[in-house]
């Protein structure tokens, strides 16, 4: 099969997503090592403080065909608001899981909320410069809330709500 035939073949195997509310220890694995892969190293090892004091949350996962996640995402409940969390393995970035999580989470809650680091000054642990998804969530539908951000040493993000 020529490259272009795989990559047809990797994108239908992406069509399912897997609800959990709770990840086996390998899945919690994989997920804390593609967050620390993929987020700014500052971020690095939060992962398993995101859901701290929420009681409400749902796991969404896309497998790839030897079972192991290409991508993630979270919805929750804290402060009495629904948040939201995704991530994409490096590999697998620009294949649409990313809005293939979104839209699912469209079809499950009218709104939601997320924060979004806004810039492209953090630097991720293999040293590349994070890049800002922003215009990714601007592109589907979302509102960025521009007079509420987070500003501390470890992150500086917006937040952006999405809303039927």
């Amino acid at each position: 099969m020529c490259s272009r035939t795989i990559h047809k073949f990797l994108l239908m195997t992406f069509t399912k997503i897997i609800r959990t509310q709770i990840l086996t220890p390998q899945q919690s694995e994989q997920i804390n090592n593609a967050w620390n892969n993929e987020y700014p190293v500052d971020l690095m090892n939060r992962f398993s403080l995101l859901l701290d004091g929420c009681d409400e949350f749902l796991h969404y996962i896309i497998e790839d065909v030897f079972g192991s996640i290409a991508a993630w995402g979270v919805v929750f409940v804290k402060e009495n608001e629904r948040r939201f969390s995704i991530l994409v393995v490096n590999k697998y970035q620009g294949q649409g899981l990313g809005k293939q999580l979104i839209e699912a989470f469209k079809k499950d809650y009218p709104i939601f909320y997320g924060w979004v680091i806004d810039h492209d000054d953090d630097v991720k642990t293999n040293g590349e410069k994070y890049v800002s998804p922003l215009p990714f969530y601007l592109q589907l539908g979302f509102t960025i809330l521009n007079e509420q951000r987070i500003d501390t040493e470890m992150i500086s993000a917006v937040k952006v709500r999405f809303k039927e």
